[in-house]
């Protein structure tokens, strides 16, 4: 590829005219202005200490923050133009709410989680290396469960599988969590009698178990190494596979084989990720389809119209399929059983 730069042609200053198309690139770059205002939000103390000592004066706030008074008005102003702080009669403070997420007391503080996006592990700091075939998965660091990419998908699948249990939780059940032990805590909490083990790759076990410390119910689930592709050697009533098949992708007959393996009669195998569309097609919301291809590093799952067919394959039998509203769009689950013997 031909990377040398094309001198720029000569303007005409005296009856200059920018195209139309520039407003357009103008409002993208205002969208990364707006994230290194919040950036600097959090970085300069601003939002503690108003959490603190709001509403103030502008005088005030430079003189605890040490932000320069010629530029805080502009900064303040922005802040108040993005919905994070209000002001009234010159005095600024939070708005109503953003305590939560702005704050460093909340479990819901945001600052690590913008700050990531910037962590060289992360593909969203470089997209163009991460697109690259140059790209090497680096490990990140796990960010609090409150903060993490994954926390809505995880808490929406544990509340459809407790609406779908009933009364009736399975006494044995395997996660297989490609989510840093986020659906394990929260089947835990909903299943406080279910004897839960966790199977991570070896290279989240210490994210898994972090993740797990941090929930109250974490504590009661035991945590193994393990794949779909080799699961725990035991005999389960329900396997839950949570964003974990990706890597196995091009192994998904032998997956589902083993995973099938684990269930006792009559147990239920349960499988909750992205599909693409049929034959890879794209669609409008690319952005979400990026944040899916960050956070797994991989294509999404193929062949949705025919993934009940594969189970049933794998020996299972009721395969049926659902779809599950989260952050990124939708998630697909997919049950089948292990027929009784």
């Amino acid at each position: 590829m031909d990377t040398q730069a094309h001198a720029p042609a000569a303007l005409d200053l005296s009856n200059l005219a920018p195209p139309p198309a520039a407003a357009t690139l103008r409002g993208i770059a205002d969208g990364f202005k707006a994230f290194q205002i919040l950036r600097a939000g959090f970085a300069s103390g601003l939002f503690d200490w108003l959490g603190d000592n709001g509403p103030a004066e502008k005088s005030a706030i430079a003189a605890a923050t040490g932000l320069r008074g010629a530029h805080l008005g502009g900064f303040l102003q922005a802040l108040e133009d993005l919905g994070l702080l209000a002001c009234h009669e010159h005095r600024y403070a939070l708005a109503p709410g953003m305590e939560a997420v702005l704050c460093a007391s909340s479990p819901w503080h945001q600052a690590q989680a913008i700050d990531g996006l910037l962590a060289p592990a992360n593909g969203w700091s470089d997209l163009a290396r991460f697109l690259s075939d140059a790209w090497q998965p680096v490990a990140a660091v796990v960010p609090p469960p409150a903060q993490h990419p994954l926390l809505g998908d995880a808490c929406h699948l544990a509340r459809h599988l407790a609406a779908r249990h009933g009364v009736e939780a399975p006494a044995r059940l395997l996660c297989i969590d490609g989510g840093d032990g986020l659906l394990a805590a929260a089947l835990a909490g909903h299943f406080p009698d279910t004897d839960i083990t966790v199977a991570v790759a070896p290279s989240t076990l210490a994210r898994t178990q972090q993740t797990l410390g941090a929930s109250p119910s974490g504590n009661r689930c035991r945590v193994v190494t393990g794949s779909p592709l080799e699961p725990p050697a035991d005999v389960f009533d329900q396997v839950v596979v949570f964003h974990a098949l990706y890597p196995v992708r091009r192994a998904m007959s032998d997956a589902l084989a083993a995973l099938a393996a684990t269930l006792a009669p009559g147990g239920e195998l349960v499988l909750a990720h992205w599909f693409c569309l049929e034959a890879c097609e794209t669609a409008p919301g690319g952005l979400r389809e990026l944040d899916k291809a960050v956070l797994t590093d991989s294509h999404p799952l193929c062949h949705v119209e025919g993934f009940c067919t594969r189970l049933e394959n794998a020996g299972l039998s009721s395969a049926e399929r659902a779809d599950l509203e989260s952050d990124y769009g939708v998630t697909k689950l997919h049950f089948a059983r292990c027929p009784e013997r």
